[in-house]
Order: C-alpha cells, then sequence, then structure tokens
C-alpha cells in the first residue's frame, strides 16, 4: 500500500482536495486535526506545551489557538520546538492508522512536509498550489487573519514553487472543478 502526501502552503486548498479523494474512498489522514486531538487529548504534551508556551495554551480546557498561533508565528525557535513536540506524535499516530486502512493507497495530507523533512516517509507526494491573492482572501475569511498574519504565515513555510517543484505532481487550483479533475487524474494513475 503506497503512502501519499498532499501538501501545500496555509490556504491552498489541502482540505478540499483531501476531501476530495475521500469521494473516491480512499483513506485520508488529517495531519492538523490529529495534531489538534494530540494537543487537546494527551497529558504530557498539554504539560510540555504549557511548560514551552505558559499558562494561556489552554483556556478552561480548550486549546487557545490565537495566543498559540501568535507565539508560533512570532518565532521560529518557538514553531520549530512546537513542532519536534507534536510531528513525531502525529508520526506515531498516523504509522498505527496506516496499519489498519485497506486500499491501493492512502493519502496524509499534512503542510509541512518539506519543513519537517519528512518527504522520504511518502511514494508520491502532490502539491495544491494557489494564487496568493486567493489565499489571502480565504485565510482572511476563514480565520480572520489580516494579510499581514497571513504573510508572517507564508514566510515561515517553504514557498510553493518550491514545494511544486520536490513533488511529484503539482495542481494548479484556480477552481473547484479543474481541481477535482487533477485530483481524478492522479486518483486513476495511483490505481
Amino acid at each position: 500500500m503506497k503512502k501519499i502526501a498532499l501538501t501545500g502552503v496555509i490556504g491552498s486548498g489541502k482540505t478540499t482536495a483531501a476531501n476530495y479523494f475521500k469521494d473516491f474512498g480512499v483513506p485520508v489522514f488529517i495531519a492538523d486535526d490529529c495534531a489538534k486531538d494530540l494537543m487537546l487529548n494527551n497529558n504530557e504534551l498539554r504539560s510540555k506545551l504549557i511548560s514551552l508556551l505558559g499558562d494561556k495554551t489552554y483556556n478552561d480546557g480548550k486549546l487557545n489557538k490565537e495566543f498559540i498561533s501568535d507565539q508560533i508565528f512570532k518565532n521560529k525557535n518557538i514553531l520549530n520546538s512546537v513542532n519536534n513536540l507534536i510531528h513525531p506524535m502525529v508520526q506515531n499516530t498516523f504509522n498505527r492508522w496506516f496499519r489498519e486502512q485497506n486500499f491501493k493507497y492512502v493519502v496524509y495530507e499534512a503542510a509541512l512536509i518539506f519543513e519537517n523533512n519528512s518527504e522520504h516517509l511518502f511514494d508520491k507526494i502532490i502539491c495544491i498550489k494557489t494564487p496568493l491573492d486567493v489565499i489571502h482572501k480565504r485565510i482572511s475569511n476563514r480565520e480572520n487573519y489580516s494579510k499581514n498574519r497571513v504573510k508572517n504565515i507564508l514566510n515561515l513555510q517553504i514557498s510553493q514553487d518550491i514545494k511544486c517543484y520536490k513533488s511529484d505532481f503539482c495542481i494548479e487550483n484556480t477552481t473547484k472543478e479543474k481541481l477535482f479533475q487533477d485530483i481524478k487524474e492522479i486518483h486513476l494513475s495511483l490505481l
């Protein structure tokens, strides 16, 4: 069974692409969802995050996403420290999940494949590339982030062009119809 990474910068359309794979019956693992679950429910990780970021990391037992985001996107060292805590745990969870699947391939959706130097773990990598003005609009609508904040997040990620260059497939996400067709073609090629 093949492991396929699905990546792209924030707001590129990874979730939509992942949902198209799910529509074709492909098992999909969403790294972000796993990370959030671990941050909420793994006591060891909670303690380490509080030690690293402070008491405001959790608010009434829930993740204080705005506070965490402010901390990690202002300081690359803190971002790397948080990633070093969370990503090995996400990878272990994925490995257990992978052993339970039964399909020709699975999709692992994550923004930080190259940033975490985990590209060697996958048989193929798909990158979703989207015009920057569309990304800014999506994120400002979805997360209510300012254009400057989105720019700061993007500056901490490898550029779309480099991600595409390093990937086996690069999808230009200009319309949902085109994205669906490109995902369908890749799906058929992976079968």
